[in-house]
């Protein structure tokens, strides 16, 4: 009977680990450069845009490309992590001074926006939506959820756009909202600088929010593990193991 209760016991925790790692493993759909992309009002022909993973370990991907003389058009796709996510170009790769364009969509996916955000300074009122210098196409800033994956897009009058770019995750849970629309301080930020003319892009390391004020980088933080490579093993082959050592102890 003792010998019963431990094995039932076991076998309770391997169902909970194998059920929390498919969750785990199931939450986040990869997007890379190799990949279609699901959008059905693309104005542009997928193909011509060039594309950089500017992200790895939140997997954001950046494509655009010149459409027209002095238009250039972008599409940053990110998890949908139930968080706003922001893009800015700066002058010198800092936050503050720099314009940003930031969305989001709630997690009942009733709503959703895009706006530009002007980052004045380093406290909350100092980031003032519906500001900023960047000059958005009429009508081409939107932001839309398919398939568990953010598609922030947008179009910009310059002949050559920031060549240093900013990226942003809000913080969980947290969306702007009627009337002030502000930003509550972001969770993580890393930069690149793209070459628009080559395509080519340097990668930049992950920065603290404050670090990102002040350009001051640190190095970048390792993702945290799954459930199964925690301890190097597979939820079926640590369900064996603790099963051993149960029967050892009996």
């Amino acid at each position: 009977m003792k010998l019963c209760s431990v094995s039932f016991i076991f076998s309770v925790i391997a169902i909970q680990v194998l059920h929390l790692s498919t969750i785990v493993n199931g939450q986040q759909v990869m997007d890379s450069c190799n990949s279609t992309l699901p959008l059905e009002d693309l104005a542009l022909d997928s193909s011509l845009f060039q594309c950089v993973e500017v992200w790895s370990d939140q997997n954001y991907i950046l494509r655009y490309a010149k459409t027209v003389e002095n238009t250039w058009s972008f599409i940053l796709s990110t998890p949908d992590s139930n968080a706003y996510i922001a893009i800015g170009f700066s002058t010198n790769g800092r936050m503050v001074g720099s314009s940003a364009i930031v969305g989001w969509i709630t997690s009942d996916g009733e709503s959703g926006d895009a706006k530009q955000y002007l980052l004045g300074g380093m406290s909350p009122g100092d980031v003032i939506p519906d500001q900023g210098d960047l000059k958005i196409v009429n009508g081409s800033l939107m932001i839309e959820s398919v398939s568990s994956r953010l598609y922030m897009s947008f179009q910009l009058t310059a002949e050559l756009p920031r060549e240093k770019l900013l990226y942003a995750m809000g913080p969980a849970g947290f969306f702007p909202s009627s009337p002030e629309f502000r930003l509550r301080e972001h969770q993580f930020v890393t930069t690149t600088t793209i070459n628009y003319n080559t395509g080519s892009a340097t990668i930049g390391p992950a920065m603290s929010p404050g670090s990102a004020m002040t350009g001051a980088a640190q190095s970048p933080s390792s993702p945290a593990p799954s459930l199964s490579s925690a301890y190097g093993l597979s939820p079926s082959l640590l369900f064996f193991v603790l099963s051993l050592v149960a029967l050892k102890f009996y």
